[in-house]
Parts: C-alpha cells; structure tokens; sequence
C-alpha cells in the first residue's frame, strides 16, 4: 500500500475493500436478506465522495434574501447592581436587547410597570424587539419594589442601571450620548422621574459608577404615573376615593407597611412625602422631551395624571406630546401597534439624532 495515500484516498480505499469482503461473506445468500432484516448498508456512508456537484449543489431553488433586519444578541440576567450590607447581598437584574453594528447605538431604558409592587425585566418582549429592530440598543430593568423597599430607592435602582448602560457602552456597542427612559404605568412613573431629577443631588447619594451622568436624553410614558394625588383623579364611581386608603400602592410606596409604630398613611395624609415623589416638584426647562400616550378607558391610572404632566412640562418650557387613545384601557394592547410604536420610534430618531461625521 502507498504510505503516502491521504486521509481522502483511505477513506475510499477502506470503502472498496468493505464492499469486496461483503461480497466474498455473502456467497450463495440473496443479496437482499441484510436489507429484508433492516441492517444498515455501510457501502453508501463515510466514502469521501459525492455524487453532487458543487454546481448542482450551489444552483439549485435560489432564495435571494434582503438584509432588511439586524442580527440580534439577546443577553438575560445581567447583574446592573450589587448591594451588599452587614447580612445580606442582593442584585438587581437587566435583559438586553443589542442589534449588530459596526457603531454604536442609541439605547432605550425599558421599564416594565407593576403597580409598584412587582418588576420584571421579561415583560412587553414584542416592544422591546421591534425598537431593537428600529436600531436601538434596548435594556430593560428590574428595581426595588414595595412593600420591601420605600421611595427612593426603586428610582435610585433606575438611576444606577443608565450609569451601568454608560459605564458599560463598550460592552453593549452603546452611544453613550444617546440614552432614553421609557415606561408604561409604574414604569412610566419611573422613566419621567429619571427625566426630571437626573440633577437632583439627594437623588444621586451613594451612586453606583457614581462617575457616570444618571440623565436621559427623552422620555417615553406609556399611560404612567405622575403625581401621586393625582392617580385617580376624576375616576367614577368612587375609584377616585379609593385612592384615599393607606393600603394604596402609592402610599406604600412612600409610607410603608402599617406596622409596629409605623400606623401607615395615605399619600394625603403625607403631603411632604408625596411631594417629594412627584415629579411636578423636579420639572425645569432643562428637562428632555416627553412623548406620552394615554387610553381613554383607563381605570387604573387616570387619564387626568398625564395630562397633567403634559401641562406641567410645556408650563416649564419642556416639549411634551401627548396622544389619547379612544376607549383604550390600562395596559390596552392597541399601545402595542406599529402604528403607535413608529411614532416611538420617530420621537426618539428625533431627540437623540445621531452624530454628523
């Protein structure tokens, strides 16, 4: 035998003689019994040939295909925060959604709603991807939530995570010059907060990446929470009364829990407190723009609360556009359509241009 043979002409070779002794083993059987028993036929397998062309196989049912969307890597669970105290350690989590780019993009900070009480990163997954889809880096967030934790520190968790999208850019291909907040419900409370406060000194205490700036560059508020006196303002049929109660999510939020020498409060019961929560108290005209979309059937948050951003906002000389949505509901899916998505989309090309050069 040549010793020179390659690995190829071996292949080959050990297939001519496989087929000689499966010849010469089967003298005077029929040649179909292996067949008939179900045996594998080892002639047709590892040969090192093929019976299709190159040409064949590259010419055959053409499908041309436009690059109209992007590559996606879709990375979950990221630690954007550690807390560590005397007994305990505890981290705050983020997904992000980053399209493929030879430059960096401009970044959406995604804040899920949850009536205070929960907070998820997982949540409006169909949202996220369309506007990474538009170009956009999207990072959504999990914060604090009550009744463990008290304001401020679901915003400050908020706060923390647009330093981690900075200090981080690199990382995640992130113009750091171009980061927006955006939310619906709680969240939307959450993304106009960050929007007013980014030069709040009480607020920015004990910052994680504290190097890093805490402001955004627009706001999106899907139907959020504004002032919290205001929740329920003209609801009928004594939804508005309801919010009366210290048990209110709101109230919890800024109160606590009733226990021990903590009897609770309502949020009226603590005008200093619910004004330090309310965004009304931070507005200026250094604010970014606001692009804020309310249902008209919604019950949860009324439609009163965003409009009464809206006013406060153009009131201090900040562009605010507001979109009412007929006979749409608290968490309505209409909000999810394209057409309203494009606006987003159009809002946010238009307050976070990109760089010329």
């Amino acid at each position: 035998m040549d010793t020179n043979m390659s690995r190829r002409d071996l292949l080959k070779f050990g297939a001519v003689a496989t087929t000689a002794a499966v010849g010469v083993s089967m003298l005077g059987c029929s040649t179909n019994s292996a067949a008939a028993d179900g045996a594998a036929d080892a002639t047709k397998a590892a040969t090192g040939t093929a019976s299709v062309t190159m040409e064949e196989a590259t010419s055959q049912n053409i499908l041309n295909v436009e690059k109209t969307v992007p590559n996606f890597a879709y990375i979950p669970d990221i630690d954007y925060k550690q807390t560590i105290t005397k007994n305990s350690y505890s981290t705050m989590k983020m997904d992000i959604i980053a399209p493929s780019s030879d430059k960096p993009l401009p970044c959406i900070l995604y804040i899920n709603g949850g009536g205070f009480t929960r907070s998820s990163p997982a949540g409006h997954l169909w949202e996220r991807m369309y506007l990474a889809e538009q170009g956009f880096v999207v990072a959504s967030i999990q914060h604090s939530v009550v009744p463990a934790a008290k304001f401020p520190q679901p915003l400050l968790d908020c706060k923390d995570a647009v330093r981690f999208l900075r200090a981080n850019a690199a990382t995640y291909n992130i113009d750091k010059d171009r980061i927006a907040a955006m939310g619906n419900s709680a969240g939307g409370y959450f993304a106009t907060m960050l929007g007013v406060t980014a030069d709040i000194a009480k607020f920015n205490e004990g910052a994680q990446n504290a190097s890093e700036s805490c402001g955004v560059s627009a706001v999106v508020d899907f139907y959020g929470v504004s002032d919290l006196t205001i929740i329920g303002a003209g609801l009928p049929d004594g939804l508005e009364e309801g919010h009366d109660s210290p048990a209110t999510t709101e109230a919890l939020m800024i109160n606590g829990t009733a226990f021990g020498d903590n009897k609770g409060a309502s949020v009226f019961d603590t005008p200093e407190k619910a004004a330090e929560a309310s965004p009304f108290t931070y507005i200026d005209s250094n604010d970014p723009p606001f692009l804020i979309f309310q249902g008209t059937a919604d019950t949860l948050v009324s439609p009163v609360a965003t409009a009464e951003l809206q006013v406060k906002l153009e009131e201090a000389g900040v562009k605010a556009t507001r979109y009412v949505v007929p006979e749409a509901k608290h968490g309505d899916p209409v909000f999810s359509q394209p057409e309203v998505m494009d606006l987003v989309v159009d809002f946010l090309n238009e307050s976070m241009p990109a760089k010329q050069g």
